[in-house]
């Protein structure tokens, strides 16, 4: 296996288990809520403490992988995020719980940035939207996976277990990450000239006016209007995810009258779709498109409204799941491009901040997508909440349509005659 190809594997793995030890408490709550009597405003507090401190340390999280490399920040983050998940089975009570969960988020918050990071270092700009989408379809299938698996051991052992088990998880990982990752191509000294031409060969900046200096401080990513124009579409574009992501279990059951055998089994297909739609949005965006990041985000998202909607007007139970499974895939398709964009628009070496400016709008999705749906729901019906989604959709390809794509660097987009190492 090419190195660059290693090193995204690794970290796929670490960000799964991540994710893991994301979605594991949202298993495990009805659990605890009924051991510690728990109520629901109680409930709600716990479960949205994780994604104020995880939003809150994405940008010093993408400061700190810019200037002291990703490896560092990232081995913090994973043993961090591996204590407070083992905390998680030995609280005993509301503001254990709450406090443990406003920790965890901090080694979680500060680990995606440094991750794109790590990508921007060791992929040419021609696989950036692949190496992107491979790795962010973790977040995908941590969903599909990570319920069932829950339950199975929450049913052998008890709650406590899903956290000790999957805390040990992240420390069983860790020889593997620090024997294998490397910040960039010139620490490895495993890697091939030939791999090692090939991709920086195809690192060229997207940001090329070396008379203008206005690019080479931090300050520059704040200034750049496509920063924020990413992180109010990524917000957009998240509020879908995580609606669906929060809500979808309760609609199953609710509206549709799935059991809940049943439902642990169906919930979790549109993120399979998604994680397997990202690599291939991913390798469209750099093989067939050339790199044209926007077009695709657009395309992508405006193709998934409609089909969402389907699931409104779908008269039988299968029909809803269709529409579900066929808006994830295409949905998906849009996450390799997306976290290409900001990482073209300022100097390579301020991509992980970058990334983490849009990742926080994205969290910011998380926080509220959750409160607006239930909202919606209790106001209205399920309907309204997918209706609230459609539109999320469609405001996410109206802002992306704003953004100014860098002019395209042809050996960014062309690989050397003679020199693919892929």
């Amino acid at each position: 296996m090419q190195r660059r190809w290693l090193m995204l594997t690794v970290s796929w793995i670490v960000f799964f288990v991540a994710f893991l030890d994301r979605v594991n408490l949202s298993v495990a709550m009805p659990f605890i809520s009924k051991d510690f009597q728990l109520s629901p405003e109680q409930t709600g507090f716990i479960l949205s403490a994780f994604f104020l401190t995880y939003t809150l340390f994405q940008i010093p999280g993408g400061i700190m992988g810019d200037k002291i490399g990703p490896k560092k920040v990232m081995t913090f983050a994973l043993i961090w995020w591996s204590v407070m998940t083992v905390a998680t089975g030995l609280a005993r009570g509301f503001s254990h719980f709450y406090i443990v969960r406003l920790l965890f988020g901090i080694g979680e918050g500060v680990h995606p940035p440094c991750a794109f990071k790590l990508n921007s270092n060791w992929f040419p700009n021609r696989e950036r939207a692949t190496a992107n989408a491979i790795f962010t379809s973790a977040n995908s299938i941590g969903p599909a996976v990570a319920p069932p698996l829950a339950v199975a051991i929450i049913a052998a052992w008890g709650w406590q277990s899903i956290f000790y088990i999957f805390g040990a998880l992240g420390f069983l990982i860790i020889p593997l990450w620090l024997y294998v990752i490397r910040n960039s191509p010139e620490e490895d000294e495993k890697i091939t000239k030939a791999e090692f031409d090939y991709i920086k060969s195809g690192q060229e900046e997207m940001v090329t006016d070396d008379n203008d200096d206005s690019h080479e401080s931090v300050g520059s990513i704040f200034k750049n209007p496509n920063t924020w124009l990413l992180a109010f579409a990524y917000f957009s574009f998240l509020l879908t995810f995580y609606g669906l992501m929060t809500w979808l279990p309760s609609y199953l059951v609710k509206a549709r009258g799935f059991a809940m055998v049943k439902m642990g089994i169906f919930a979790g297909l549109p993120f399979l779709a998604i994680g397997i739609a990202q690599p291939i949005g991913g390798w469209i965006s750099d093989k067939l498109l050339n790199g044209r990041r926007k077009g695709q985000v657009m395309v992508s998202t405006l193709a998934a409204a409609p089909i969402l909607y389907g699931v409104v007007s779908a008269t039988t139970e299968m029909g809803a799941m269709a529409a579900l499974i066929c808006a994830g895939f295409v949905f998906g398709l849009a996450f390799g491009p997306f976290f290409a964009m900001p990482m073209e628009c300022v100097k390579r070496k301020f991509a992980g901040t970058a990334s983490a400016v849009m990742n926080t709008g994205g969290s910011i999705g998380g926080v509220v997508s959750p409160i607006i749906i239930g909202f919606l729901v209790g106001s209205f019906d399920y309907n309204a909440a997918f209706i609230f989604m459609v539109g999320a959709q469609v405001l996410t390809a109206i802002i992306v349509f704003f953004v100014k794509e860098p002019p395209k660097i042809a050996s960014c987009i062309t690989p050397p005659l003679g020199k693919d190492a892929s």
